[in-house]
């Protein structure tokens, strides 16, 4: 509460779960706590009325004095609450400023104040994590870059940091860079064996983590997680083998410009067509692949991201299919009656029908999203036929360049 500005806050607790139950138990569960929020506004007054002290300055970061072996090192940190539990590298004084080399950016420069702790970040304190993931210097203004992605309040790191869902970030990195510091883009793009997507995917997690204060099973409140909370989705587009113009590019941005795009998203799902041999057939696939059931509201906010294979894209280019055939498609036949969420007309699962949508019955068919556009197309990958799909976290998309490169 202090972190938000709040020293003191009434709270009266409903016992989980209210979702998915009878009537009459929601009903029986109002009638329960009713009392409670009647003395709640009736008698309730703060202990407190002012905030105390937040403690020490954010710079320069707290240092410490610690004898013993790298295990000691990780066990200390692990325990403070300090890491994610994968290793971790000392962030000793020398390390932390060889990474302050790879930015001419001020180390007492304030970056963000990471929700939900409402954490201090600044540029010595990414320098510090970065070197606890084992990044290199070089690898400083892409994860500066992203970070100042992260803290648009277009992205809404904080919903996605507390949710039930099973969200982490995404980066996608367009431009020169992508080959200069060795990011993949080609086979196995988002998996290991790679140190950039690695320690990078790495440190945003242990900023937006650590500094932000947001790990289960308190404050982030996933139901079950996934790898990406430890190490985000990091990737370059296969600019090389795209048919069409880089993400970045569409998106306002010139070719030679290096860009990162953050996004908040579901663990991507596998499309394996080996047997398509026309646009057409193709797109059947991933008309019965991907569904608007695949969220808790019946429209998704934010963008889906369809990151296709170079042999799935070369399949549409060569028939002249652009991006927007591709959006168009999907969006058209990507769809679930109304009566999938079971909730009559007027809702469907957690949100309102959109207004786009009216009138419907129960037999009308749904969209995986409000508008086409917001279908991103990307090109990643190696060899094979195996295209991926993100399913869209909270928030939006948003691209920054990469200052301070070279």
């Amino acid at each position: 509460m202090e972190s938000r500005g709040v020293a003191d806050m009434s709270f009266v607790i409903v016992p989980h779960p209210m979702g998915m139950i009878p009537d009459k138990e929601i009903q029986a569960k109002a009638d329960q706590t009713f009392p409670e929020i009647l003395r709640a506004a009736t008698e309730w007054k703060p202990k407190r009325t002012e905030i105390q002290s937040i403690g020490k300055p954010p710079y320069p970061t707290e240092r410490l004095k610690f004898r013993g072996s790298i295990e000691d090192v990780n066990k200390l940190f692990f325990k403070k609450g300090w890491s994610l539990g994968l290793p971790i590298i000392p962030p000793t004084p020398e390390r932390v400023a060889k990474m302050l080399k790879g930015t001419s950016r001020k180390p007492d420069e304030v970056v963000w104040v990471v929700p939900p702790r409402m954490g201090l970040l600044t540029i010595e304190l990414v320098a510090v994590h970065a070197a606890m993931a084992g990044c290199k210097p070089e690898y400083m203004p892409v994860i500066l870059a992203a970070l100042e992605g992260m803290s648009d309040v277009k992205y809404s790191w904080l919903g996605a940091t507390t949710t039930t869902g099973t969200i982490g970030p995404m980066l996608l990195i367009n431009g020169p860079i992508v080959k200069e510091l060795g990011i993949a883009y080609g086979t196995g793009a988002t998996a290991g064996g790679y140190h950039p997507n690695a320690s990078i995917g790495y440190a945003i997690n242990l900023i937006g983590d650590i500094v932000g204060g947001s790990k289960p099973p308190y404050i982030d409140m996933s139901t079950f997680g996934s790898p990406a909370d430890i190490v985000a989705w990091v990737f370059g587009e296969n600019e090389d083998a795209n048919p069409w113009e880089p993400y970045s590019v569409e998106h306002g941005f010139k070719p030679t410009d290096n860009v990162v795009t953050v996004k908040n998203v579901y663990p991507t799902i596998d499309m394996a067509d080996h047997s398509s041999s026309t646009p057409e057939a193709h797109m059947r696939w991933w008309k019965h692949l991907v569904s608007p059931l695949g969220r808790p509201s019946c429209v998704n906010p934010g963008e889906y991201f369809f990151v296709l294979a170079p042999e799935h894209a070369s399949l549409l280019a060569k028939a002249g299919w652009k991006k927007d055939d591709f959006r168009k498609n999907l969006w058209e036949n990507a769809r679930a009656p109304l009566s999938a969420w079971s909730t009559g007309t007027e809702r469907c699962g957690q949100a309102p029908v959109p207004k786009e949508f009216l009138p419907v019955t129960p037999d009308t068919l749904i969209p995986i999203t409000v508008k086409p556009e917001d279908i991103q197309v990307v090109v990643a990958g190696g060899a094979g036929k195996h295209s991926q799909f993100f399913t869209p976290g909270h928030g939006r998309a948003v691209s920054k360049l990469i200052d301070n490169w070279k």
